[in-house]
């Protein structure tokens, strides 16, 4: 009996989850170089600095929950083809690699080796999100997906936005679909805030990268591994 639930311990896909703003490189790193972008290709004027500079203060003063400053962020990509999105994201996944943090890339490789499957889980968008995880290699990414009509973006989602809870269930449907219901686990899960709570709890270990304060509390409640990422 003891054999034959090893055997089907073993069996099971074995997922390894790992955020990506703040916890491949530094918070705000993402925003930043994008804004930088966008400035220097012209598309992003003083005005539209200006009201993003707002729609950030208002998110960190819990005005805006962080959806909807996502959302209006997004404004600036409205009505922008998606060819050019696209252009934008290899030049931004090209400023962020040189960003990721050595430790990640070996935590990716090593958790390779032990016959894990790599995801990234983040709220960024599918279309950076997923050039980035194909250049480190991961195994696949889960992300938020921006609103395509008639070959132009649009300032809005195709579902929710992959933060908080919405992290966890976006797993488990992948993972249900790709695997089949009891034929996976979260092996690990790795992230630096409380937005990545409800997906830390599910694994069967857990990861604090680089934790704010609130996650490092809980952390430390919950006996979970404390890493820093340089």
């Amino acid at each position: 009996m003891q054999q034959a639930a090893l055997e089907e311990y073993s069996s099971l896909a074995r997922i390894a989850a790992i955020d990506v703003d703040g916890t491949l490189y530094s918070e705000h790193t993402a925003q930043l170089a994008f804004l930088r972008l966008l400035r220097s290709t012209g598309l992003l004027g003083w005005a539209d600095l200006a009201r993003l500079a707002v729609i950030f203060l208002s998110h960190r003063f819990a005005l805006l929950d962080s959806a909807e400053a996502r959302r209006r962020g997004m404004a600036v990509l409205d009505g922008l083809p998606t060819s050019q999105a696209e252009l934008l994201a290899d030049q931004l996944v090209a400023a962020l690699l040189p960003r990721v943090a050595r430790e990640a890339r070996a935590e990716i490789a090593e958790l390779q080796r032990g016959g894990c499957r790599v995801l990234l889980v983040s709220a960024g968008l599918s279309m950076v999100v997923g050039r980035l995880a194909a250049a480190l290699d991961a195994d696949g990414y889960l992300a938020t997906e921006l609103a395509v009509v008639a070959g132009r973006c649009r300032a809005a989602f195709v579902g929710p936005v992959v933060e908080g809870p919405h992290k966890w269930s976006a797993l488990r449907s992948y993972a249900d679909r790709r695997f089949g219901a009891g034929g996976w686990q979260l092996a690990y899960a790795y992230g630096n805030s409380t937005n990545d709570l409800p997906l830390l709890a599910q694994a069967e270990r857990a990861v604090a990268v680089n934790a704010q304060r609130k996650l490092t509390h809980a952390a430390l409640r919950r006996g979970w591994r404390r890493v820093s990422w340089q």
